[in-house]
């Protein structure tokens, strides 16, 4: 089944002065630390989404970047710039990766990184063709150096064509992060795009490490960040609001999250970069090696930066079969591992309120704006 995420422009506008503290998760996150040894910087990170708005907060972090939507038949001649945006959601995704929190938008969790905006028709009547057109920019990002790929997006339109786009990808070295959707309430979803082998499926929790009930969850979660109130693009994209994310604010902290890890370590291969954030990630406190509400964890880079911890491994293979690290954690009442289908996402919380302290995150956002977000299930 495929849905609209939902829309975003019902939020509370905020103020245009620049708001200089850090938002909760940065700080639990220790992210002023973090960036004392690494903030992204070297490291490209394609936001494949509805092109990008150049707002303050995101000057000289962002490149070019290129469009691959199509004009309407009667326009032939119509084009459609990488750095504009219809609804805003592609300029929150690239604004939680590198923005200075300048005009009330948000601080992002690797400013020293540089986003490649690539525009598809998402946001616009034209959304169905948006995952072939996102195919064509996987291949251009990972043809043009961008090191990492987010995708806050998903569809079964072009499947076939993603799959061969992010094999493609993935052969360049490049690593992909994929929201899982924002159709959770108990029920199982997928999105197909986080059911290709190598992805990086990402759901969504709140400040204290519960998972949002709206976040989609199943096999193909991997990892979750936060996906709570954030500053997101609204008023047709002439404002910021103040709304939940959803798993496309995660999947881009998540995108951030592996940009400073990789920023410190630059000679490390997109497969010791999955392993370590997996390591080293805050797992489920019933001691469960992933559960499909937070897969195995919420990253948390501040471990890799700060505490040196994680073992990044040989530079191939595939990160997922890694043995991970067992956390010492009081189990949860509930296991969540073996919770059943329309279990309260409560019953698989990560026991964020303790790991917050060392959050690297990914949020998705349920930034709807006519986007096509499915819900997902997984590979393994």
């Amino acid at each position: 089944m495929i849905v609209a995420v939902g829309t975003v422009w019902a939020g509370t506008v905020m103020p245009a002065s620049a708001d200089t503290d850090l938002p909760e998760y940065l700080t639990k996150m220790r992210a002023p630390e973090m960036w004392k040894v690494a903030d992204g910087t070297g490291i490209t990170v394609a936001v494949i989404d509805s092109g990008v708005k150049d707002v303050p907060g995101l000057e000289g972090r962002v490149l070019p970047g290129v469009s691959f939507m199509e004009p309407p038949i009667k326009y032939p001649e119509k084009t459609y710039p990488p750095h504009d945006d219809f609804d805003g959601h592609g300029t929150t995704m690239t604004a939680a990766i590198v923005g200075d929190g300048s005009d009330g938008g948000p601080h992002g969790l690797a400013p020293g990184a540089k986003v490649m905006p690539i525009r598809t028709s998402i946001g616009t009547p034209m959304a169905f063709g948006a995952i072939g057109e996102a195919a064509k920019g996987v291949r251009y990002a990972a043809d043009n150096g961008a090191k990492i790929i987010n995708l806050s997006i998903g569809g079964w339109w072009s499947l076939d064509k993603m799959r061969s786009a992010v094999e493609y990808a993935q052969s360049k070295g490049v690593l992909v992060f994929v929201a899982m959707g924002n159709e959770g309430d108990g029920n199982k979803s997928t999105n197909p795009i986080a059911s290709l082998p190598g992805v990086l499926g990402v759901g969504a929790v709140d400040v204290t490490g519960e998972p949002l009930p709206s976040s989609s969850y199943g096999q193909a979660t991997d990892l979750a960040s936060f996906g709570g109130k954030a500053p997101i693009r609204c008023k047709e994209n002439t404002a910021w609001c103040m709304r939940d994310g959803g798993t496309s604010y995660a999947t881009s902290l998540a995108s951030a999250a592996a940009a400073l890890v990789w920023s410190a370590h630059p000679d490390w291969t997109a497969t010791q970069v999955a392993r370590v954030l997996i390591q080293t990630a805050g797992a489920p406190v019933d001691g469960a090696k992933r559960n499909d509400w937070i897969g195995y964890g919420i990253p948390r880079p501040s471990k890799v930066l700060l505490d040196r911890a994680g073992d990044p491994g040989a530079p191939d293979g595939d990160p997922l079969a890694a043995p991970v690290p067992v956390q010492t954690q009081t189990p949860s009442a509930d296991p969540a591992a073996t919770a059943p289908n329309g279990a309260e996402p409560a019953a698989a919380k990560s026991g964020l309120s303790w790991k917050w302290p060392a959050l690297g995150a990914a949020v998705a956002v349920a930034l709807g704006l006519g986007i096509t977000v499915i819900l997902k299930r997984r590979r393994r």
